[in-house]
Protein backbone atom coordinates (compact mmCIF):
# COMPACT_ATOMS: atom_id res chain seq x y z
CA UNK A 1 0.00 0.00 0.00
CA UNK A 2 2.65 2.52 0.89
CA UNK A 3 4.36 1.84 -2.76
CA UNK A 4 0.66 2.97 -4.19
CA UNK A 5 1.18 5.73 -2.01
CA UNK A 6 4.47 7.09 -2.97
CA UNK A 7 3.71 6.71 -7.02
CA UNK A 8 0.03 8.72 -6.34
CA UNK A 9 1.99 11.75 -5.23
CA UNK A 10 4.56 11.24 -7.94
CA UNK A 11 2.02 11.46 -10.45
CA UNK A 12 -0.09 14.45 -8.64
CA UNK A 13 2.85 16.13 -8.61
CA UNK A 14 4.98 16.53 -11.87
CA UNK A 15 6.62 19.59 -11.39
CA UNK A 16 8.13 18.98 -8.36
CA UNK A 17 9.25 15.60 -9.58
CA UNK A 18 10.98 17.29 -12.31
CA UNK A 19 13.02 19.23 -9.76
CA UNK A 20 13.30 16.01 -7.70
CA UNK A 21 15.42 14.09 -10.06
CA UNK A 22 17.98 17.42 -11.20
CA UNK A 23 18.67 17.91 -7.38
CA UNK A 24 20.14 14.15 -6.28
CA UNK A 25 24.01 13.67 -7.19
CA UNK A 26 24.79 10.03 -7.95
CA UNK A 27 28.16 9.00 -7.52
CA UNK A 28 30.02 8.91 -10.63
CA UNK A 29 31.87 5.45 -11.55
CA UNK A 30 35.69 6.22 -12.80
CA UNK A 31 36.03 5.50 -16.16
CA UNK A 32 38.99 3.15 -17.42
CA UNK A 33 39.78 5.57 -19.87
CA UNK A 34 41.84 7.96 -17.40
CA UNK A 35 43.14 5.32 -15.40
CA UNK A 36 44.50 7.33 -11.85
CA UNK A 37 48.41 8.28 -10.95
CA UNK A 38 48.04 6.35 -7.43
CA UNK A 39 46.56 3.05 -9.05
CA UNK A 40 49.37 0.49 -9.94
CA UNK A 41 48.34 -1.98 -12.77
CA UNK A 42 48.44 -5.80 -12.11
CA UNK A 43 52.33 -6.53 -13.01
CA UNK A 44 53.27 -3.24 -10.95
CA UNK A 45 51.59 -5.18 -7.85
CA UNK A 46 53.13 -8.60 -8.43
CA UNK A 47 56.46 -7.38 -8.79
CA UNK A 48 56.42 -5.10 -6.12
CA UNK A 49 55.10 -8.15 -3.89
CA UNK A 50 58.11 -9.96 -5.44
CA UNK A 51 60.62 -7.78 -3.99
CA UNK A 52 58.89 -7.46 -1.01
CA UNK A 53 59.17 -11.18 -0.64
CA UNK A 54 62.90 -11.36 -1.63
CA UNK A 55 63.75 -8.91 0.62
CA UNK A 56 62.08 -10.86 3.48
CA UNK A 57 63.64 -13.80 2.72
CA UNK A 58 67.19 -12.11 2.88
CA UNK A 59 66.48 -10.40 6.23
CA UNK A 60 65.24 -13.89 7.28
CA UNK A 61 68.25 -16.00 5.95
CA UNK A 62 70.54 -13.23 7.65
CA UNK A 63 69.06 -13.61 11.11
CA UNK A 64 69.01 -17.11 11.01
CA UNK A 65 73.03 -17.51 10.25
CA UNK A 66 72.91 -14.40 12.92
CA UNK A 67 71.21 -16.26 15.40
CA UNK A 68 73.51 -19.83 14.02
CA UNK A 69 76.45 -17.59 15.54
CA UNK A 70 75.45 -16.16 18.52
CA UNK A 71 73.89 -19.94 19.82
CA UNK A 72 77.40 -21.22 18.97
CA UNK A 73 78.99 -18.25 20.95
CA UNK A 74 76.66 -18.79 23.61
CA UNK A 75 77.57 -23.09 23.64
CA UNK A 76 80.65 -22.41 23.19
CA UNK A 77 81.03 -20.02 26.57
CA UNK A 78 79.27 -22.15 28.33
CA UNK A 79 81.55 -25.49 27.77
CA UNK A 80 84.30 -22.98 28.55
CA UNK A 81 82.37 -22.55 32.02
CA UNK A 82 81.62 -26.04 32.47
CA UNK A 83 85.29 -27.59 31.60
CA UNK A 84 86.43 -24.98 34.85
CA UNK A 85 83.80 -25.98 36.58
CA UNK A 86 85.29 -29.58 35.84
CA UNK A 87 89.13 -28.82 36.52
CA UNK A 88 88.26 -27.21 40.00
CA UNK A 89 86.38 -30.09 41.28
CA UNK A 90 88.70 -31.86 40.82
CA UNK A 91 91.50 -29.95 42.36
CA UNK A 92 89.01 -29.89 45.06
CA UNK A 93 88.37 -33.76 45.09
CA UNK A 94 92.89 -33.84 45.37
CA UNK A 95 93.16 -31.24 48.17
CA UNK A 96 90.48 -33.63 50.30
CA UNK A 97 92.08 -36.67 49.58
CA UNK A 98 95.08 -35.53 50.26
CA UNK A 99 93.69 -33.93 53.99
CA UNK A 100 92.49 -37.29 54.19
CA UNK A 101 95.52 -38.78 53.96
CA UNK A 102 97.89 -36.75 56.24
CA UNK A 103 95.31 -37.34 59.03
CA UNK A 104 95.29 -40.72 58.43
CA UNK A 105 98.88 -40.92 58.66
CA UNK A 106 99.30 -38.57 61.59
CA UNK A 107 96.35 -40.68 63.48
CA UNK A 108 98.36 -43.79 62.48
CA UNK A 109 101.60 -42.01 64.33
CA UNK A 110 100.00 -41.14 67.26
CA UNK A 111 98.48 -44.91 67.74
CA UNK A 112 101.99 -46.26 67.09
CA UNK A 113 103.64 -43.43 69.44
CA UNK A 114 100.78 -44.54 72.20
CA UNK A 115 101.91 -48.18 71.74
CA UNK A 116 105.43 -47.42 71.95
CA UNK A 117 104.60 -45.81 75.30
CA UNK A 118 102.72 -47.73 76.65
CA UNK A 119 104.97 -50.98 75.92
CA UNK A 120 107.79 -49.54 77.61
CA UNK A 121 105.59 -48.97 81.07
CA UNK A 122 104.62 -52.54 80.89
CA UNK A 123 108.21 -53.13 80.57
CA UNK A 124 109.18 -51.20 83.64
CA UNK A 125 108.46 -51.82 87.34
CA UNK A 126 105.63 -50.43 89.01
CA UNK A 127 107.44 -48.36 92.17
CA UNK A 128 104.23 -46.10 93.50
CA UNK A 129 106.17 -45.62 96.71
CA UNK A 130 108.67 -43.26 94.94
CA UNK A 131 105.75 -41.53 93.02
CA UNK A 132 104.01 -40.90 96.34
CA UNK A 133 106.98 -39.22 98.02
CA UNK A 134 107.49 -37.06 95.08
CA UNK A 135 103.83 -35.98 95.08
CA UNK A 136 103.86 -35.60 99.14
CA UNK A 137 106.80 -33.22 98.52
CA UNK A 138 105.75 -31.33 96.07
CA UNK A 139 102.32 -30.51 97.17
CA UNK A 140 104.03 -29.69 100.62
CA UNK A 141 105.53 -27.12 98.52
CA UNK A 142 102.80 -25.73 96.94
CA UNK A 143 100.76 -25.70 99.97
CA UNK A 144 104.03 -23.57 102.29
CA UNK A 145 104.31 -21.06 99.09
CA UNK A 146 100.29 -20.36 99.22
CA UNK A 147 100.56 -20.09 102.98
CA UNK A 148 103.15 -18.07 102.33
CA UNK A 149 101.39 -15.44 99.98
CA UNK A 150 98.42 -15.53 102.14
CA UNK A 151 100.00 -14.27 104.92
CA UNK A 152 100.30 -10.55 105.80
CA UNK A 153 103.76 -9.30 105.63
CA UNK A 154 105.40 -9.06 108.88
Amino acid sequence: MSSNAAAIRRRATPAQNATNTSNPKLPTPPTSAAPNSNQMTLTQVIATVDNRLTQLEKIAKHDVNADDNNLSVIVEEFNNRFEMIVTEINSLKDIILKLQTYTMEVNKMLVDERIHVLSDLDNQPITSSIDNQENTTTSANVKQMVESELEPDK
